[in-house]
């Protein structure tokens, strides 16, 4: 137990928790609002953690070998389909896209001679066959040729923001090295892993709200997959998140709220969590103090949240105020 409580120390100093040493200046006392917490019906809820995920992603890699020549694209730039983000120098392609098209003009030119010649009877059918054939294999060979020159010029297949180049101009690509990561940012999911024991409540269609950051809303379940994960015993689903909701990026941190039965829970108004890190809390005044608890978030229907640990029903929180206050600073209650 002593490595865990360390850890719970650890944190709250860094959340500025740590106690005052007898020659530090008492906290002058804060003005706050206070709410008691009590036990009220509502539905009992599993508060999931997720992560915000683009539905439009893509890892674009080299298809060529060849030097890095030019780069347009820039983490944070946001690019149309078809945009050039890099250009491959290969010479190497280019001369051989130039004399796969030489030989295909020549090849092409034999044909018509041939062909001349063959309506003149002055030519076997033979003879004529393998020019045509030798003119459709250079067609061929000049057009595979074109198309390896293009891969030199990485484009953007969809719209998006460049999220994460992977060279500089000069590094030696070979086919397969990732170039540039790209997604649509208004195509952003929370992706949430389900226990199987809440999958039948989880299904495509269903709302369920969701909070990441300041977002707090509800969002509809898009995507569900059918088979269990055999190792975590979790189904995977995806909520789409609007469009409207700014300042979201994928990688953040997010909670689902699912639920599961209707009883009664211990209550507090939102507006008394305060975050510190990933981490729920909110300020109990004990005799004029504030004291910083951790706590275990239940469901919240934006107005109150449900407290599933860390809190006992009749305790006072700090309703107003809480984002600005330490822990041990004494407090008025207004």
């Amino acid at each position: 137990m002593k490595p865990v409580l360390l850890c719970v120390i650890l944190v709250l100093t860094a959340c500025g928790a740590a106690p005052q040493s007898a020659t530090a200046k008492p906290l002058p006392a804060a003005s706050v609002a206070t709410a008691v917490a009590a036990m009220q019906e509502r539905g009992s809820v599993e508060v999931l953690p997720g992560t915000v995920k683009a539905a439009s992603a893509a890892t674009l890699m080299a298809r060529v070998q060849g030097v890095v020549g030019r780069i347009t694209a820039t983490p944070g730039t946001t690019v149309a389909a078809g945009a050039v983000l890099v250009e491959i120098d290969a010479l190497e392609i280019a001369a051989k896209r130039d004399q796969a098209q030489a030989l295909a003009a020549q090849a092409n030119a034999d044909f018509e001679r041939s062909k001349l010649l063959f309506e003149k009877q002055s030519t076997t059918k033979a003879d004529f066959d393998a020019a045509q054939a030798r003119a459709a294999g250079s067609a061929a060979a000049a057009a595979e040729a074109g198309i390896m020159v293009g891969y030199t010029r990485i484009t953007a297949p969809f719209a998006g923001v460049v999220v994460r180049k992977h060279v500089e101009i000069g590094d030696l690509l070979s086919p397969g090295r990732p170039v540039i990561d790209l997604e649509d940012p208004a195509s952003l999911r929370l992706e949430v892993e389900i226990p199987e024991s809440l999958a039948a409540r989880v299904v495509v269609g269903t709302k369920l709200r969701v909070q990441i950051s300041a977002f707090d809303q509800e969002a509809a379940v898009v995507e569900v997959t059918p088979a269990a994960d055999p190792v975590s015993r979790t189904v995977l689903a995806k909520l789409a998140l609007p469009p409207e909701a700014t300042g979201l990026r994928s990688g953040q941190f997010g909670r689902v709220t699912v639920p599961v039965s209707e009883g009664r829970q211990l209550s507090v108004p939102s507006s008394a969590i305060v975050r510190r890190g990933q981490l729920d809390a909110l300020f109990v005044v004990q005799d004029g103090i504030a004291r910083l608890r951790l706590v275990r978030l239940g469901g919240s229907d934006g107005a109150s949240t449900a407290i599933r640990a860390g809190l006992k029903p009749d305790e006072t929180v700090v309703v107003d105020g809480a984002e600005t206050l330490l822990d041990g600073q004494p407090v008025t209650v207004r």
